[in-house]
């Protein structure tokens, strides 16, 4: 009754209604009654220039998965003009054939879908449908590419490679890593298992193809126009790493999580946020393997970056603690555990915001609250206080990229504290930081300089040149000069940073073996072979003993030192190195990637809240 409503209103014009109506009341069931239905649409839409397309519309979006776009029907069709799309969409929105439905066009029931099938595909025409699917395959196949991939691809590609029953395709498809990631990241792992089990391939045999396409993508650094990165490589072998720990598959998830960390603290700089996280993620796959001497030391050195970060008093900081606190548990390690969890309420206590009533909220809006707040802060009295919320506000906009506005409220946060806290204050010294990071991510170097000096002036007042927030700046300033062909002034601070780290965390610390090699690559971009060679020899130490003497680490140091002695025109030992670095990487079994020369910590700025 619905349908027939609908056709008499599309209908009431027609020179001959009843005639049609006629025909559509002797249909015996829905199917037969929407065929009658379509083959008096195309009957009136179709002309001698666009004959054939209903059905060929039709058809596409039958075979699809998910439904198509329109301009994904406009490209498979070229023959079709963008009016008669219209037209025809609407007409068969109008008679329930037809839905929207995240900006796909699909079927509006299972009834219709089964009356397409017959309409479209009889018994003459059935011999056509691998045909189209074909063609739905190699439309989506040619945006495929290493670097990056679209949720439609991701859709519809794999799926329409099993309908055809095409294995190998589908295999290749899967092992494009942004499809993988595409389909993980959405919640879909049973979709992937299902695919793989299609082809034969059980979890092991999964995991190490997936090893094995990340590795060739990481040769692939630099490529095709800058998508792919180091960066990208980490988040990829990230993905991968939680995905095996889903499917319970803790060792090689593990590789796949140290990789991304080793990535990323060469990357961005050991003392990065997103490091934090990774160790974080480590802790928790090695706690659930039940080695939980490891699992404290990766709580540990995660509670210490955020702490460094972001303050005492963060809510990272608070989840940290309740991580490190709940291992301490499962051991029975209740006096270290309980001061962890005070602290952690105490600081889950400070983050919580006052309740509004139902009074307040239909009063102001959020928006309204917010730009009333904006206001008060940019023009009312100087507070530290308003001074803190003010750089909140400049992080939070920084974020979002809107660095003009970040920079305002960094700029009126530093004068605000001036004002109210003194020249020296150590709060100042966050405002000189966030605002020197801005600067230098815009690579604005010489409005960054100055800031960050005068930030580890301050912060060397308050603390000893041993706490790891002096470390950040240490690091940061030191990158700078580096960035710049400051040498000479960089070189003081790299050989700062390499003390700190081994008072910090002992002789024989990776992160001292970090701080060596950059140091290393220092003396090596100012041609101090002399001076290089015994830092890179002391890191290449600490790895092989804290790390193992096969880690991609000490491959990545042999071939530093590799290209050192050739360019000291020493071929023979260059040639040792090298061989001895490739061996270490062909002989991963479980993850493995390219090897960086003469590659430093990049150590970009963090802000802090």
């Amino acid at each position: 009754m619905v349908l027939a409503r609908a056709y008499i209103r599309y209908t009431r014009f027609d020179s001959k209604p009843a005639k049609h109506l006629e025909n559509l009341l002797t249909c015996t069931d829905c199917v037969s009654l929407y065929c009658k239905v379509l083959d008096v649409i195309r009957y009136s839409l179709e002309t001698h220039e666009n004959r054939g397309h209903l059905k060929m519309i039709l058809r596409f979006i039958y075979v699809s998965r998910c439904g198509l776009r329109e301009s994904e029907l406009l490209d498979l069709m070229p023959n079709l003009s963008s009016n008669f799309l219209t037209l025809f969409t609407e007409i068969l929105f109008h008679h329930l054939i037809i839905k929207y439905q995240g900006g796909l066009l699909m079927f509006a029931h299972q009834q219709m879908e089964k009356a397409a099938l017959e309409y479209c595909f009889g018994k003459e025409e059935a011999k056509l449908i691998p045909q189209y699917r074909q063609n739905l395959i190699q439309y989506f196949s040619n945006s495929l590419s290493p670097g990056k991939t679209s949720c439609r691809v991701s859709d519809e590609l794999p799926w329409l490679l099993r309908q055809s029953q095409e294995k190998e395709e589908l295999q290749q498809c899967l092992l494009n890593l942004c499809v993988f990631q595409r389909l993980y990241s959405r919640g879909r792992c049973p979709e992937i298992l299902s695919y793989w089990q299609f082809v034969a391939a059980d979890k092991n045999t999964m995991a190490q193809l997936y090893f094995n396409a990340t590795r060739k993508m990481e040769e692939l650094v630099g490529q095709y126009g800058g998508l792919i990165t180091l960066e990208r490589i980490a988040d990829l072998y990230d993905s991968l790493g939680h995905f095996l720990k889903d499917l319970g598959q803790l060792n090689q998830a593990v590789s796949a999580l140290q990789k991304a960390l080793e990535i990323r603290e060469t990357t961005l700089h050991p003392d990065h946020p997103i490091v934090a996280r990774t160790h974080h993620i480590l802790a928790g796959l090695y706690a659930q393997w039940g080695k939980f001497s490891t699992a404290e030391d990766f709580y540990k050195q995660a509670l210490a970056l955020y702490e460094n970060e972001y303050g005492m008093d963060h809510p990272l900081v608070a989840t940290e603690l309740e991580a490190l606190a709940q291992l301490y548990q499962r051991q029975d390690r209740h006096d270290q555990a309980d001061p962890l969890k005070k602290r952690s309420v105490n600081i889950r206590k400070k983050q919580k915001s006052p309740k509004v009533t139902p009074m307040q909220t239909q009063a102001k809006t959020v928006v309204q609250r917010r730009a009333l707040q904006l206001e008060e802060l940019a023009l009312g009295p100087d507070s530290p206080d308003n001074a803190r919320i003010l750089n909140e506000l400049g992080v939070l906009y920084y974020l979002q990229n809107d660095f003009e506005t970040a920079e305002s409220f960094f700029k009126r946060a530093l004068e605000m504290r001036e004002s109210t806290l003194g020249p020296d204050h150590l709060d100042l010294a966050q405002s000189l930081n966030n605002l020197a990071a801005l600067y230098n991510d815009r690579k604005q170097f010489n409005k960054a300089e100055p800031l960050y000096e005068r930030a580890l002036d301050i912060k060397t007042k308050y603390l000893s040149t041993n706490h790891e927030s002096v470390a950040s700046i240490i690091n940061h300033l030191a990158l700078l000069y580096r960035k710049q062909g400051k040498f000479d002034q960089a070189l003081p601070l790299y050989k700062q940073a390499v003390e700190i780290r081994e008072k910090t965390f002992g002789t024989y610390h990776p992160s001292v073996a970090t701080a060596l090699v950059n140091l290393a690559v220092l003396y090596s971009q100012q041609n101090k072979y002399a001076d290089a060679e015994p830092m890179y020899e002391r890191a290449l130490k600490i790895y092989d003993e804290s790390l193992g003497p096969q880690h991609p680490r000490v491959a990545e140091t042999l071939r530093n030192l590799a290209v050192m002695k050739y360019e000291l025109k020493d071929f023979e030992a260059a040639a040792k190195l090298y061989k001895k670095a490739t061996e270490i990487k062909e002989n991963e079994t479980t993850y493995g990637g390219k090897a960086l020369s003469i590659q430093s910590s990049s150590g970009e700025s963090t802000l802090k809240i």
